[in-house]
């Protein structure tokens, strides 16, 4: 492929849409890495072996078992060692998700109806539903149509079962088994036996992480377990979703941390703070800016002009224009040269150097990158 493209800004663009839509959003995929060959779009694995080949014009969806690709008007799937597992076909173009996808087939009217299929294509859940997501923490949202052609939205376990009720106008993906619903009182959370598990005077529930699930209470907040047991009372001006074991809290204006337990392991008096990653957390009080650990402890100073969060014991620094990357004692493990670079995932990292776009290793060698 012609490499002019890189020279019209397409390498930092190319690397923003690999980080929205990159597997460490989600949390639960194999370590498989989007590549790009001028327009188009590919998967390798860590070791720069490619998986999916570089020449679909949408970015390959990576679900369990099977990755999907689109080209034109037609759908196929790879599993993970990149064997073409399904070929080109029109039937089928959901994305597979914990070994099913959606499908449209005849209902037991006759007309098109949303059911879902293993991964050997048998029909597992039959066709009934007017609408079908893909599965997510054991749940699907699916649409129920009334005998007035009026969808209502609920959710189903993997054996097809209604668990929660198809009577609400707005659902939201399960995640970690618990299931959220827009109702007149707010948002309201169930599992995956479809009960209310929304604490007394909670009106809003958040997104499941690490086992645990933000809530509000007025404008308070605080967390719940995924079994709706309160470990946190609401109480914080704002909080974030718990990750590497700690959730970052404000009150009266400054910033600290919860561990799950609901503890205030790190007290507020920080001006501003990041998640914590890789056991470490950036925060800032007045004009310095830090590393703390978890019990804290200021680990290292953060000199540089901008810098991520650490991950896989390094964090993106940089350096005047360039970027580079430092270890946690604050030395450069690779000195700066990249004019674009984020976080490392699974032992790789995306980079732009001038015209060269790719993945490079922990030693900073390239992993895979675009024709040059």
């Amino acid at each position: 492929m012609p490499s002019n493209a890189w020279g019209r800004g397409l390498s930092v663009a190319w690397l923003v849409a690999l980080l929205a839509a990159a597997p460490w959003a989600r949390g639960d995929e194999p370590a498989l890495f989007q590549i790009r060959q001028g327009e188009q779009s590919g998967l390798m694995d860590a070791t720069g072996q490619v998986v999916v080949p570089a020449e679909f014009p949408q970015a390959p969806v990576i679900g369990e078992p099977y990755i999907r690709v689109r080209k034109g008007t037609r759908t196929a799937y790879y599993d993970h060692a990149g064997n073409l597992a399904i070929p080109p076909q029109d039937q089928v173009g959901t994305p597979f998700a914990e070994g099913l996808a959606a499908v449209l087939l005849p209902g037991p009217d006759g007309k098109p109806a949303w059911g879902y299929m293993d991964a050997k294509r048998q029909v597992a859940i039959a066709p009934r539903f007017a609408t079908a997501e893909p599965f997510s923490g054991g749940l699907a949202q699916v649409g129920v149509a009334d005998e007035w052609g009026q969808v209502k939205q609920g959710f189903i376990d993997r054996t097809g079962r209604l668990v929660v009720p198809a009577r609400y106008a707005k659902t939201h993906a399960a995640k970690e088994g618990v299931a959220r619903v827009e109702t007149e009182k707010g948002i309201r959370a169930f599992d995956g036996e479809g009960r209310d598990i929304t604490p007394e005077g909670v009106d809003f529930v958040g997104v499941a992480a690490e086992g645990r699930v933000r809530i509000w209470s007025a404008r308070q907040q605080g967390f719940m377990d995924t079994a709706g047991k309160v470990v946190a009372p609401p109480r914080y001006d704002n909080a974030n979703e718990f990750k590497d074991g700690m959730a970052r809290v404000r009150l009266d204006g400054k910033y600290g941390y919860i561990d799950r337990e609901g503890r205030l392991a790190v007290p507020p008096r920080f001006d501003t703070a990041e998640d914590f990653s890789d056991g470490l957390a950036l925060v800032k009080e007045g004009e310095r800016r830090f590393f703390i650990d978890k019990t804290g402890k200021v680990v290292l100073e953060a000199p540089w002009e901008r810098v991520s969060a650490f991950a896989d014991g390094l964090a993106a620094a940089k350096d005047g224009t360039l970027w580079g990357y430092v270890d946690k004692a604050g030395r450069w493990a690779v000195p700066p040269r990249f004019s674009f670079a984020r976080a490392f995932w699974k032992g790789l990292a995306p980079v732009t150097e001038g015209r060269r776009s790719g993945w490079i290793d922990r030693e900073g060698r390239y992993v895979w990158q675009e024709n040059p």
